[in-house]
């Protein structure tokens, strides 16, 4: 998925410099820079200020907090106007390399971090052309290169409270959205039917989907394999298993929840209701030990061994994710590991202010069952976001 296409507000950005500088203190790094140009721009440079940039442009920020840039001459005032960066250096014809050298020998920093990342696509935004440009131009410090992806994440994934504040909004506009669609899912309705209703929806209540509009929301009738897809065209008949996924973006934040429904007046298949019981086990196994400095990949295991312990097969994927400005924020992963699909990414540690998505999955041949909430990282565990669905919904 892509990161938001809108920047973060410039006074939640102010504030968010700090958690930054506390991760370079933390891991020694003197110097961040993010270096960009035209055509293929890094991911982070809208919310750096730094965006639709023609040249070689580097965005540096100092453990001190001191912030500059370093630009074509032609824009020096484009990002003074910005009002964001503390000198801004323009170069001519000789290029942005001599300009980078000076900068960095006088400052002498022992690590400088750049935007290279193997597991996280949006701290990886230097391209092998610019990072050999980098390596030239700064000459014997390019060996104090290292990663920069943890202060891409304590800008990204970790969030003030006035942005905690954005995500409950959005979370409570997603659970209103939910509540009205429910009037769509009846027998004789397709699939396709539903994702409508909820793009009405979202319309009339003028907000964005939180990811892909022709996947989100997805709506998965009965044993239809669960997948980013929008729907299959299933038509929901009496007595089926129905889950939706789905999510709003309002004023730039997101929510991701999913719910599950049973079609039908009668009473609820016993496999339907063990299902929902154990994911809704899974989900409070995860959340049991979900605090600050708990490695993701523990968290997904809690929910996954007590999957397989129920006797229901290993579910393909991540138990949760962060999710702030995009549906999957940058950051720690609640999953397991498997190097070969996610890296370290599992690895990580839980961070404090950090909101996840908790959705383990439990399959059967009824369906998919995805308890999924929105829960925020507080000091000593978490608080809950989205209202937990405690018992099936039943419809009809």
């Amino acid at each position: 998925m892509k990161l938001a296409g809108s920047p973060l507000k410039i006074e939640f950005l102010r504030k968010k410099l700090k958690l930054v500088r506390d991760t370079m203190e933390a891991q020694g790094v003197d110097m961040w820079i993010t270096f960009t140009r035209e055509g293929n721009e890094d991911p982070l440079v809208q919310d750096l200020r730094f965006s639709d940039l023609t040249w070689r442009s580097a965005a540096i920020i100092e453990r001190t907090g001191t912030k500059t840039a370093i630009v074509g001459s032609l824009e020096e005032e484009t990002v003074r106007q910005q009002k964001f960066y503390d000198e801004i250096v323009g170069y001519g014809s000789e290029g942005a390399a001599p300009k980078l050298n000076e900068f960095v020998r006088r400052r002498k920093p022992k690590k400088i971090a750049v935007n290279t990342s193997y597991d996280e696509g949006a701290a990886d935004g230097l391209t092998s052309g610019m990072e050999r440009y980098l390596k030239a131009a700064l000459k014997d410090y390019s060996k104090r290169l290292v990663s920069g992806e943890d202060l891409a994440i304590a800008l990204r994934a970790r969030l003030i409270p006035a942005e905690v504040e954005l995500v409950k909004k959005s979370i409570a506009e997603c659970e209103k959205v939910y509540d009205a669609v429910e009037a769509a899912i009846k027998p004789g309705k397709r699939d396709k039917d539903v994702h409508m209703f909820a793009h009405k929806l979202l319309t009339e209540r003028k907000l964005d989907s939180a990811w892909a509009y022709d996947r989100c929301p997805s709506v998965v009738v009965g044993n239809a394999p669960m997948a980013h897809v929008g729907y299959y065209g299933t038509k929901i008949k009496d007595g089926d298993f129905v889950k939706l996924d789905f999510g709003v973006k309002y004023d730039g934040y997101c929510s991701d929840i999913q719910r599950n429904y049973f079609v039908g007046s009668g009473r609820v298949p016993k496999g339907v209701q063990q299902m929902f019981k154990v994911a809704r086990d899974a989900n409070d196994a995860a959340l049991a030990i979900l605090k600050p400095g708990v490695p993701g990949y523990k968290v997904d295991q809690a929910g996954r061994a007590l999957i397989v312990k129920r006797r229901y097969p290993e579910y393909k994927h991540a138990l949760g994710h962060v999710l702030g400005r995009s549906t999957h924020e940058i950051g720690p992963l609640l999953g397991p590991r498997w190097p070969n699909r996610y890296g370290k990414q599992g690895e990580k540690t839980v961070q404090r202010d950090m909101v996840f998505t908790i959705e383990p999955s439990v399959t059967s041949k009824l369906g998919t069952c995805n308890l999924e909430q929105d829960v925020l990282v507080t000091s000593n565990g978490y608080q809950e976001l989205s209202k937990p669905q405690e018992e099936i919904i039943q419809l009809g």
